[in-house]
């Protein structure tokens, strides 16, 4: 079971020269322009994702390791290149891109409640569809070849954590401001005794910490794949035996079982070294 919650994330569009930019004919000695290498896009992240949040199925923690288990619902709709008379086999292989431990905040105001860490997993399933087009047919035979077709499909979460972990908080940046007292004179008017004492206002002093938090590492260790494909276009093979039929689009459902391991290091405290 999971829970779904929102979280927006938006990533700004890639700029692109116009090709007219790069005519030969209009380029002199002072306005080269050098072509710049564009990124290329992440298959498992949208420009704008709306990002379930799921329910770990398990979470264990052994000292300085935690072992994170979920299951990730997947659905997509696969259109093969050509038609095809069966699927004989599907392989396929989880990948994944990014395995991000996001630290809980501690609440600002008292007795407000505060938030769980977030573990942002995302990757893709790769698969290898071997299906048996047609070639040749009777009304008792079907003749045809075995080819493959490789795609990829996304996925991408937000695992909650929950409230029970044991790790290192998150250590910030803090400055402080000092100031030095500095006597003065004061006017007429005042006693002759008197004396202004006061921070020196000609100098600004400041005493800046930084703490260089670390993000545990995370490795895949197991990995299950249930999936149902659907051939949801599927018509009679004009020509052919009267049961055989032939499709080009398949709707996948599949449920993606994946555990990791994230792996803290120990903290040093700085301000006992």
């Amino acid at each position: 079971m999971c829970e779904c919650y929102s979280s927006i994330v938006k990533i700004p569009k890639p700029y692109s020269i116009p090709a007219q930019a790069f005519n030969s004919n209009d380029l002199t000695s002072s306005s080269l322009i050098e072509p710049v290498d564009q990124p290329q896009s992440n298959p498992s992240f949208p420009i704008t994702a709306t990002l379930p949040v799921y329910r770990p199925m398990a979470v264990t923690q052994t000292g300085n390791t935690v072992f994170v288990t979920v299951s990730i619902p997947a659905e997509s709709s696969i259109t093969l290149p050509e038609q095809a008379l069966q699927i004989k086999k599907v392989s396929k292989d989880l990948k994944i891109t990014q395995c991000r431990f996001f630290n809980a905040i501690p609440a600002i105001v008292a007795g407000k409640p505060a938030d769980t860490p977030k573990l942002f997993l995302g990757g893709f399933v790769r698969k290898d569809i071997q299906y048996a087009n047609v070639t040749k047919l009777s009304a008792s035979t079907v003749e045809g070849q075995i080819k493959d077709f490789v795609v990829d499909i996304p996925i991408l979460g937000v695992i909650d954590l929950g409230n029970h972990l044991n790790v290192p908080s998150v250590l910030f940046d803090d400055q402080q401001v000092y100031q030095y007292l500095k006597t003065l004179p004061l006017p007429s008017g005042f006693a002759g005794k008197d004396r202004l004492m006061a921070g020196d206002m000609s100098e600004f002093n400041v005493m800046s910490n930084k703490f260089m938090n670390k993000l545990p590492a995370c490795e895949l260790i197991y990995s299950q794949i249930n999936e149902m494909d659907d051939a949801v276009d599927r018509v009679p093979l004009h020509g052919g035996p009267f049961e055989e039929g032939i499709f080009t689009t398949l709707q996948e459902k599949m449920v993606i079982v994946i555990q990791v391991i994230l792996t803290f290091e120990p903290v040093v405290d700085p301000c006992r070294h």
